[in-house]
């Protein structure tokens, strides 16, 4: 940009050598967001008030250069009044995909610092209010939910879901292996509130603690089903999940009739 102005005033001043256009390269063009990381394109835009006026450049301009922001937040480098920064831009910008952008951003310095609770905030507002079609994104929120406690596995399981209504996304061996483990974690993870409703239900029996006790049973033995149904068929070990679906039963011809 700064050699278009100069051009612009060596013509003024009457210079021939301006009959022709010289193309320039912007150094911060566009800004392409995959795979959870900022890359840069450099290719020519004659359209640089539109480009300088977006709310992307906004943000750059108001907390920092973004493209260098984000490695630095790879390494969990990003200090307190950078993360308040584009927390806020990420709250005031209109557009989804500027959101996306940063929210990445920021998840990226949460887990880089092992702050976990700052990052489940954040990837769970991501998921919830942004964009929740990253299956990536899903499986590990899910995953990251299911080590916690019982009351967190109706979200764990949740999660999972979105994650298997986005598995297309995936190919190959990643496909087989993601998939596998998102039906293992919603078996395992209703196996994990059903064992803390049993014992809700010692302690307090009352018909209430029984019947969502009875139902969270129910729905371990239709999940390690399903999961014992997708082992047998990506050839992997049934062992346990047919010992889950054989527990939650009561009795193996629900399972070992697949």
């Amino acid at each position: 940009m700064r050699r278009r102005w100069m051009m612009l005033v060596t013509c003024l001043v009457g210079v021939s050598a301006c009959g022709k256009k010289t193309p320039v390269a912007s150094s911060s063009e566009a800004v392409d967001y995959s795979g959870g990381f900022i890359e840069i394109s450099l290719d020519d835009d004659d359209d640089l008030d539109e480009m300088f006026g977006s709310e992307l450049m906004v943000a750059t301009a108001k907390c920092g250069d973004l493209v260098k922001l984000e490695p630095a937040a790879m390494m969990g480098k990003l200090n307190d009044g950078e993360i308040r920064c584009l927390d806020q831009m990420l709250r005031d910008s209109e557009r989804q995909t500027v959101k996306d952008k940063i929210s990445r951003v920021l998840q990226s310095d949460a887990w880089a610092k092992g702050d976990q609770h700052r990052w489940e905030g954040v990837a769970r507002r991501h998921l919830e209010e942004i964009d929740r079609s990253d299956p990536d994104m899903c499986y590990k929120f899910s995953l990251y939910l299911s080590r916690k406690g019982p009351d967190f596995m109706d979200e764990a399981m949740r999660w999972a879901d979105v994650a298997l209504e986005n598995r297309s996304r995936w190919s190959g061996d990643l496909h087989v292996k993601r998939v596998y483990a998102l039906y293992r974690l919603k078996a395992m993870a209703a196996q994990k509130k059903w064992d803390h409703l049993e014992q809700v239900y010692v302690d307090d029996p009352s018909e209430a603690n029984l019947q969502v006790k009875d139902e969270t049973r129910n729905l371990t033995k239709t999940l390690s089903r399903e999961w014992l149904e997708y082992a047998r068929e990506a050839n992997k070990d049934p062992t346990v999940a047919l010992q889950l679906c054989i527990s939650a039963a009561g009795t193996t011809e629900f399972c070992e009739g697949i």
